[in-house]
């Protein structure tokens, strides 16, 4: 079994301290699926873009007009905290976020196809590639 596997109950945590290593790995691996399978609005976000997107959800970032600096539009510019700072409370629901956003794009106003989970996703969320009505799901 890869170093990356992630069991359900090892992502499924509550309390204030910090996301684990297992969260973390299991965040990234989300974030790349994402990246590769959902374009959010007309934007192909990357995986960290991903990431970061998520983290502000969570952790309620602030968006403030950027500062004019005679190039055009000065655009906006997003304040928060790294996703370094998630909880495990918080690395769980932006995991469970991301999932949910993954299995179901529509809900969101986005034409895409539902993502094609890699097999740490498909791991922690309690499935494995033995699953015959889940291998189409697998990315290859």
């Amino acid at each position: 079994m890869p170093s990356t596997f992630v069991k359900p109950e090892d992502w499924k945590l509550s309390g204030a301290a910090k996301m684990t290593d297992s969260q973390r790995r299991l965040l990234n691996a989300v974030c790349g699926d994402l990246a590769a399978g959902i374009v959010w609005h007309g934007n192909r976000l990357s995986k960290d873009d991903w990431r970061h997107f998520l983290a502000g959800t969570v952790l309620g970032w602030r968006m403030l007009p950027g500062i004019d600096r005679g190039e055009g539009a000065p655009g906006f510019v997003m304040l928060g905290r790294s996703s370094l700072d998630l909880t495990k409370t918080d690395a769980t629901e932006a995991i469970q976020l991301a999932m949910h956003l993954g299995d179901h794009p529509e809900e969101q106003g986005l034409q895409c196809k539902p993502v094609k989970w890699c097999a740490v996703v498909l791991g922690a969320m309690g499935f494995s590639a033995a699953d015959e009505e889940l291998a189409g799901r697998f990315a290859a």
